[in-house]
């Protein structure tokens, strides 16, 4: 159980409780060590790490890069199967229950998605647990315990703690599967603090998804962006930049890895145009390449200058 002492929302503040940043730092060259800080100030630089205080630096664009390249974090697998495994491993112990209980409720089929729900589930992800905490410094135990109740990390974390006072058949196996959830988590806590923006894992799940994540950025003059990159079984990659401006012009680049998946998607892109006008949104630009063509939103591309085509959008394929 999480608890509102000064002492606990400390600990879970601290760079030692983020697996990915411990073992990035541990894999690095002496060459990335030394450039990311004089040793003496590595300590207090990687205690802030989750403050939002904390301004861009060169230590962030190197760490950036390590977290990014290093091999351990390159397949994390599809957390909400992974969270599934996890629950049917709970099943088969009925004192553990509860827990179950307040972790199905993370577990969302692609088919139920709408805005609230996707709202819901970001909110939720885990990703933002150590700032929710730290803005409940004055709350009270309920308060704190009512807002912990619906984060998922918060629950993995409480159900780690619940089995190191149990001996059960499958600790072992309910110890592995929650500390590979809670080190996806890690992982886009800190990529998500290092790129300034909100990344986190994929919060749906459907039979061709093998993996995924999502990162949101907002950058000046109200212009936001949202990246999805997506391992499907059957497709191989597929990415997906988008960028809003002026509220409902939308700019898309799709990037794909398999030549199926981008004929496929060229045969919707009419009806893509419908869908998104019925919901407001102005389709400006849309770009369907090969992975090996990516490119990242342009500022030009983003202009009100963008010139429509016979869809009434330019579509590059």
């Amino acid at each position: 159980m999480i608890t509102s002492t000064t002492h606990s929302k400390l600990s879970l503040l601290l760079p030692s409780q983020n697996k990915v940043l411990t073992e990035i730092i541990k894999q690095a060259s002496p060459e990335q060590l030394s450039n990311l800080q004089e040793k003496s100030n590595l300590k207090s630089f990687l205690g802030s790490l989750f403050h939002d205080t904390l301004t861009n630096t060169q230590s962030d664009s190197i760490l950036l890069d390590m977290l990014k390249n290093n091999p351990s974090f390159k397949n994390m697998g599809n957390f909400t199967d992974n969270l599934k495994t996890l629950l049917t491993l709970l099943k088969e112990e009925p004192s553990l229950s509860p827990r179950l209980v307040k972790l199905e409720i993370f577990v969302e089929s692609i088919q139920t998605i709408n805005a609230p729900i996707l709202k819901e589930k970001i909110v939720h992800s885990g990703v933002f647990m150590e700032s929710k905490i730290a803005s409940l410094a004055d709350a009270s135990l309920q308060e704190v315990e009512q807002s912990m109740g619906r984060d998922v990390k918060s629950n993995l974390l409480a159900l780690k703690s619940d089995l190191e006072q149990l001996d059960l058949p499958n600790n072992e196996a309910l110890q592995s599967h929650i500390d590979q959830l809670t080190t996806n988590i890690d992982y886009h806590q800190l990529l998500s603090h290092l790129s300034s923006s909100n990344s986190l894992h994929f919060p749906f799940s459907w039979d061709q998804l093998q993996e995924g994540s999502v990162t949101f950025k907002k950058e000046k003059g109200k212009k936001f962006y949202c990246e999805i990159n997506l391992m499907l079984k059957e497709y191989g990659e597929i990415d997906l930049i988008m960028g809003l401006y002026e509220e409902n012009q939308l700019e898309i680049q799709i990037h794909t890895e398999k030549t199926s998946l981008k004929a496929l998607i060229q045969s919707h892109l009419e009806l893509l145009r419908t869908l998104l006008i019925e919901a407001g949104i102005t389709l400006r630009i849309i770009r369907v390449h090969d992975t090996k063509d990516r490119l990242t939103p342009s500022t030009a591309a983003y202009s009100p200058e963008a010139t429509d085509n016979h869809f009434g959008f330019e579509a590059l394929v």
